[in-house]
């Protein structure tokens, strides 16, 4: 029988406190002040992936904010608005932020977790509270997902022909 991996000591307080700090910008949505100024560098991080994925997908850029704006019932924090998006680059910068994910948990296990072993408590809930930003920026929201949804959907279905095709030949030519 395999055993799982044990996660290295501190992960668990490190992840904890990434939570509370994601339940807190949640929750902080009431007070549209608080929580742009909490969730700024997230928000800034979402945007730049977009911004930088979209320069090397030639969706042509064409404004950038970081400033929260309402927008019929809510807020948006942030924005990049593109000339050129289609379905070949659409997922592409979409989705861009979700690039962050492996950032986030890169620094939970060798940034957060050695900071708690270490007893740099002050590094270590900075650092918790950067990883919670980062993991908060990875977030796709619903524009990105209404954006990229129809790429995501065509690159989908060429993977799923791909497979189907592959699956065939593979059987047919090596049996």
């Amino acid at each position: 029988m395999t055993q799982l991996p044990v996660p290295p000591a501190g992960f668990l307080p490190s992840a904890t406190v990434a939570l509370v700090w994601y339940l807190i910008l949640r929750s902080a949505r009431a007070s549209m002040g608080r929580f742009a100024l909490l969730a700024l560098p997230g928000t800034l991080a979402h945007e730049l992936a977009h911004l930088v994925v979209g320069l090397l997908w030639l969706a042509k850029p064409t404004a950038f904010s970081v400033w929260p704006k309402r927008s019929g019932q809510g807020w948006v924090l942030g924005s990049v608005t593109f000339q050129g998006i289609n379905l070949i680059n659409g997922a592409f910068v979409a989705f861009a932020p979700l690039l962050y994910l492996p950032l986030g948990w890169y620094g939970l296990i060798r940034l957060a977790a050695p900071c708690w072993v270490h007893h740099q408590w002050g590094w270590w809930f900075g650092g918790v509270y950067l990883i919670s930003m980062i993991l908060f920026a990875a977030l796709p929201s619903y524009q990105d997902i209404k954006l990229g949804g129809p790429s995501l959907l065509l690159y989908g279905g060429i993977g799923v022909l791909g497979w189907t095709l592959g699956s065939t030949v593979w059987r047919s030519g090596f049996h």
